[in-house]
């Protein structure tokens, strides 16, 4: 993705929203309007994203309020846009992961019970979301699948039932159910896309699915599985495995963990997983790769181990780390949730009506995804920031970074992204070259304010030297 596929809000919104079939043509002429003026004012309610403008405000809420509109119909419109993209690519990698969407207004009594501990009365949407990224550049293409669903409260504590229901009526047939959609979506395209999971998408059906549609896969390995051969199980079948070499970790801060380098071991072979004491004769053995990746002189919680099953080639040492890298990407499609609700800010939202709230969010979810890709974009990039702010944004921001006069041509992208950040608060303390959210969004709220003063005040100079 590069910075002139993303252009301005306005094309953005456009490219991404104007195909929508709303059943008339003004509706998503609208919906193109909306996705733009909330992609230009990132994070912001809908009246100060139409900039107070009464006809704005009003379409913006008829739109939402529609329940001729469903919040499918919106989504299909930003798959087909990303499905479009992607085709370009190579590799593909499809993050997946689950999240959810936590609400307290009065809209809470007809959304889904959350979970949690016992007397939680959480409500909202539980979401499964699935990311492309570029597997060479690692930039981010867009989101190709995303379901929301509503769980009722009849069916907490029912966890120790799941063995007696069918496996289509389970959450986890989400995973399989994402595969077949994002498959149709992409075509023959799905040949060079490997889907990216978590230990939850451990699930002997899933991968049943993908062996037996010969889709590429990374999963991480949860259950101790019976396996054929002598070891007896995937665990034990992994320390047996040979070892291809070893190298060194960087593993971040992260809760109470100090940062710190780790010395790891990576071992590959080929596993069969035997079928499932519950479903015998129903399902065969199925074999597939294996890579272990298992952090040296170190024992208890801190210790760093991968066992990830998959479908790509774990001959060499190169292979497998590869492998492993792919998998260590698998974090941008849960930095995708944190954009959507903290930096889109999904969860603020408080429409009236669990229909409307849909609708909002699945377009702050795209919005979500243009704010990942601005950010990866500009960070390192030597073009003109014209191409993503308008003349008195960029002009206001040299007003209040620099102390020269205004150039007579725009400065980089790479220069805007550093200097809204640090309009933010950013002073790059850690010596890392990247700032974090929450002090871009500071910057870019900031920024905006400045711009319109300093729009209002060019007009009003204007204005005045007419008279």
């Amino acid at each position: 993705m590069t910075t002139s596929a993303i252009g301005r809000s306005e094309d953005w919104a456009h490219e991404t929203f104007g195909r929508a079939d709303l059943g008339d043509s003004r509706r998503t002429r609208r919906l193109v309007k909306l996705a733009g003026d909330l992609a230009r004012h990132i994070g912001k309610t809908v009246v100060q994203s139409c900039g107070g403008q009464e006809a704005a405000v009003e379409g913006a809420y008829r739109l939402v309020r529609n329940n001729r509109i469903s919040a499918a119909a919106i989504a299909d419109s930003g798959y087909a846009a990303t499905a479009e993209r992607v085709q370009r690519c190579g590799l593909l990698l499809a993050l997946e992961d689950s999240t959810t969407l936590s609400y307290g207004h009065q809209v809470v009594a007809e959304l889904g019970d959350l979970g949690g501990p016992k007397g939680s009365n959480q409500r909202g949407y539980l979401v499964h979301s699935v990311l492309l990224l570029d597997g060479q550049s690692e930039r981010i293409e867009g989101l190709i699948d995303q379901v929301r669903w509503r769980r009722e409260s009849r069916k907490r504590g029912q966890r120790h039932q799941r063995r007696s229901r069918a496996y289509e009526e389970k959450e986890s047939y989400k995973w399989e159910q994402a595969s077949v959609r994002v498959a149709t979506r992409l075509g023959g395209k799905m040949r060079e896309v490997i889907s990216v999971c978590d230990r939850e998408a451990d699930v002997y059906e899933y991968l049943r699915y993908k062996v037996t549609r010969q889709q590429r896969y990374i999963v991480r390995n949860s259950w101790n599985r019976r396996t054929a051969g002598e070891a007896g199980d995937v665990r034990a079948t992994a320390r047996q495995l040979p070892g291809l070499g070893q190298y060194q970790v960087l593993l971040a801060q992260k809760g109470g963990r100090r940062a710190r380098r780790a010395e790891v071991t990576l071992k590959a072979g080929v596993v069969t997983l035997r079928c499932p004491r519950r479903a015998p004769g129903r399902f065969e053995d199925l074999t597939m790769n294996l890579v272990l990746v298992e952090e040296a002189g170190r024992e208890g919680k801190e210790k760093l181990e991968w066992l990830l099953l998959t479908s790509e080639p774990v001959d060499t040492f190169q292979q497998a780390r590869q492998v492993v890298r792919y998998y260590e990407l698998r974090w941008r499609v849960e930095e995708f949730h944190k954009a959507w609700k903290s930096g889109a800010g999904v969860e603020r939202q408080r429409m009236q009506a669990a229909a409307n709230l849909e609708r909002m969010a699945v377009i702050l979810a795209f919005v979500a995804i243009r704010l990942l890709q601005l950010r990866e974009s500009v960070a390192h990039e030597e073009a003109p920031c014209t191409q993503v702010l308008s003349e008195h944004e960029w002009q206001a921001l040299w007003l209040a970074r620099e102390t020269t006069p205004l150039p007579s041509t725009a400065p980089t992208l790479h220069w805007a992204y550093e200097n809204i950040a640090r309009l933010g608060g950013w002073n790059d303390s850690k010596r890392t070259g990247r700032p974090g959210w929450q002090t871009i969004w500071n910057g870019w709220f900031i920024l905006q304010e400045r711009a319109q003063g300093f729009t209002a005040a060019m007009n009003l100079m204007k204005r005045n030297e007419k008279m």
